[in-house]
């Protein structure tokens, strides 16, 4: 899909069916078209080693699920896009 579209921002999960989060972030930050584009990942992972990873990854945000707020995630797209 990001091939056929360029997207505002993405939110991603780490555990998908047929790829990684992490590997997703990473193939997207090697495309100069997404190089800048902000990307969240939403996950169930919690351990901070999960969250360093999604950071050095690419990712602009990790936020985990089980303390999932809705306004957070709000809060956070509009920090990132304006």
């Amino acid at each position: 899909m990001v091939q056929d579209y360029q997207y505002d921002l993405i939110i991603t999960d780490i555990e998908m069916p047929h790829l990684n989060g992490i590997t997703l972030v990473k193939m997207l930050r090697k495309n100069k078209s997404y190089r800048h584009t902000p990307i969240i990942i939403v996950s169930s992972r919690e351990s901070e080693e999960d969250k360093i990873r999604g950071v050095q990854a690419g990712a602009d945000a990790y936020i985990v699920k089980s303390s999932f707020d809705q306004d957070n995630l709000i809060e956070t797209i509009k920090t990132l896009i304006g």
